[in-house]
């Protein structure tokens, strides 16, 4: 007998066969140990993101100063160029200014020897391309009519420094800046070996740097740079650590950051570049903050650990202006120092000389307890001035500006028969009070945010001041003025009082002698009528008032009613009758006219019903 092929196995089909069986066997061993090995590994969490931002600033480049020229005159020479010592710091450039001495601005070819009329006049100049451009001239003379200065404000359209980098020098076409006498040739070619430190130069149409011997040009630059970095951090699951990068190569323009991680406020790596990329890896126990520096010091810090994922802390932006109390102009070359306060004490944050007399940068903002001070105090300093304030303090709660307002300390007016005046106007807590009217010798002139105006004066004078503001009160003097060149007013204004006027009592007028009688409530009554009148008041629930009112109608009515029977005259016997006690009592003030009218014809017309009925409709 033949047997079957297949393996009988009770617990399997019959349809099953020894190949079917073993493939089976070998799938139920896998599965087993891919169960296995599932149970065995732990559950690995995924990458986190913890920051993936653009970190953005727009940088304040501006500067203004002045240069002078020591060279010896020489060649007769024309000023045609424009030059900058770093043109990488005025990628975005609105206007350069340049204030020479005397009467500058001609035309050019033909035209050198012809000033310009003041106004707006188009230039061109070549800077990666020919571009076009607009300056314009204005002129300051003094009490003579004669030229002192010539400004000419210079816009650039279309600027575009691209790659260039460093000590640049190009020529503006179609006018002549300015006519001196230039340096000798032993000067030649000077501003391209040696430029210097100055911004940007006033430069002769044959590359000299001078203007002549010992002259002076003030020079302004408004400009700005727009900063941009993008970092990104990833908490890597495996193997367990934080994935940094940062670019500093934005949308196809390179910048410049430092960036540094640390630990426990330490240091473990920095590195600073230009447009180039920066990425690293570190184990999760190895740093706990990643800290990116713009070149204007601006930090944007990133904690790790326990603060991952956080919201970065990002510092507040903070302006501040270090300005010229006369004029209102930028003071270069000015320093500031920046304390914070921290429970009464100061801690150093900013302690920074500043070109152009602007700072900005970020601070921690304020809210007490660290790491956020309590407040900061600013101390501005510069040399050949003083302070308004000797400092100032401030809070920082979203974007902060203050303007920091420095008195020259030396020299007057150019009119040798003047002086200046300084006024300082504070309140009682030694706070400036900004808008303060000033009212010095019929001159008038409002104080600054910082409490201050200055006033230009005759020597040698007496002048009667004013200073006064609503809400405060007013404070009048008197100051003598001699040949000095400056002299200073500080005044203090409280709040002002506002006097009460006490409120008039209306009285009725008194009848018969003084009162010696009182009314139920306590209060004088003149006569025994108003006596009887309050307690009539008070038996109706009123005052004195209704009391008069209710003895009134006690007399007019009866009185009235007697008249017009004795006399036969019906209602008209009732209005006679009843006028008479009203009249009385109208002229001493008991009862007001309007309601006498009212209630008489009520009464009166009342009354005549009643007569004519009981009398057949007439006279009894």
């Amino acid at each position: 007998m033949s047997t079957s092929s297949y393996n009988f196995n009770p617990f399997l089909p019959s349809f099953f066969n020894n190949y079917e069986v073993n493939l089976m066997k070998k799938l139920l061993a896998v599965l087993t140990v891919l169960l296995i090995v599932g149970i065995c590994i732990p559950v690995v969490s995924a990458d986190e993101i913890l920051y993936d931002e653009t970190l953005t600033q727009l940088i304040d480049t501006s500067e203004s100063g002045i240069y002078t020229s020591n060279a010896e005159p020489g060649v007769y020479g024309i000023y045609t160029r424009v030059g900058f010592n770093d043109i990488t710091l005025y990628p975005d450039l609105s206007y350069v200014v340049f204030t020479i001495p005397g009467a500058q601005g001609y035309g050019v070819g033909e035209d050198l020897d012809t000033l310009l009329d003041e106004g707006e006049h188009a230039f061109t100049y070549n800077l990666n391309g020919e571009k076009t451009g607009t300056v314009y001239i204005s002129r300051n003379t003094n009490i003579l009519g004669q030229v002192t200065s010539t400004r000419l404000v210079l816009f650039f359209n279309d600027w575009d420094i691209g790659t260039l980098s460093g000590h640049q020098l190009f020529k503006i076409n179609g006018i002549t800046m300015a006519k001196r006498r230039a340096a000798t040739n032993l000067f030649e070619n000077e501003y391209y070996n040696n430029p210097g430190t100055n911004p940007v130069s006033l430069v002769h149409s044959d590359r000299l740097s001078c203007l002549g011997s010992d002259t002076t040009v003030y020079y302004e630059i408004a400009s700005s740079i727009s900063w941009k970095n993008h970092i990104t951090v990833i908490e890597e699951a495996q193997p367990h650590g934080y994935s940094i990068n940062l670019e500093r190569t934005v949308l196809g323009d390179l910048y410049t950051s430092t960036i540094n991680t640390s630990k426990n406020n330490e240091v473990v790596f920095s590195n600073t570049g230009h447009g180039s990329g920066f990425g690293v890896w570190y184990p999760y126990d190895e740093i706990d903050l990643i800290t990116v520096i713009n070149p204007h010091n601006n930090q944007y810090t990133f904690p790790l650990g326990a603060g991952s994922g956080e919201t970065p802390v990002t510092d507040t932006n903070v302006n501040i202006y270090i300005r010229n109390s006369q004029t209102g102009a930028a003071i270069a070359n000015s320093h500031i120092l920046i304390n914070a306060s921290v429970n009464d004490e100061f801690f150093n944050v900013i302690n920074q000389t500043l070109p152009g007399g602007i700072y900005q940068g970020t601070l921690q903002p304020t809210g007490g307890g660290m790491p956020n001070p309590d407040f900061y105090r600013l101390i501005p300093t510069a040399d050949g001035y003083n302070s308004v304030m000797p400092y100032i303090d401030f809070e920082v709660d979203g974007e902060t500006t203050i303007y920091a307002y420095m008195d020259p300390i030396a020299g007057g007016p150019l009119d040798e028969n003047k002086t200046f005046i300084d006024f300082f106007v504070r309140d009682l807590a030694a706070n400036p009070i900004s808008g303060a009217t000033v009212n010095f010798g019929g001159y008038i002139l409002l104080t600054n945010s910082q409490g201050y105006t200055v006033f230009e004066v005759d020597i040698n004078k007496t002048y009667t001041w004013t200073v006064s503001k609503s809400g405060y009160g007013s404070l009048t003097g008197n100051v003598v003025i001699g040949a000095d060149d400056r002299y200073t007013v500080n005044s203090v204004l409280g709040p002002s009082v506002t006097p009460t006027t006490p409120t008039a009592i209306p009285t009725s007028t008194p009848i018969g002698p003084p009162p010696t009688l009182t009314a139920p409530t306590g209060e004088p009554v003149s006569n025994l009528l108003e006596w009887f009148a309050a307690h009539f008041g008070m038996l109706l629930g009123g005052g004195v008032e209704i009391g008069k009112i209710f003895m009134w109608l006690c007399f007019s009515v009866p009185v009235g009613v007697y008249v017009g029977k004795e006399a036969k005259a019906g209602a008209a016997g009732f209005m006679a009758g009843a006028g008479i006690v009203t009249l009385f009592f109208v002229l001493i003030g008991w009862v007001p006219i309007w309601l006498v009218v009212l209630l008489a014809l009520i009464i009166g017309l009342l009354y005549a019903k009643v007569f004519n009925n009981e009398n057949g409709g007439g006279g009894r």
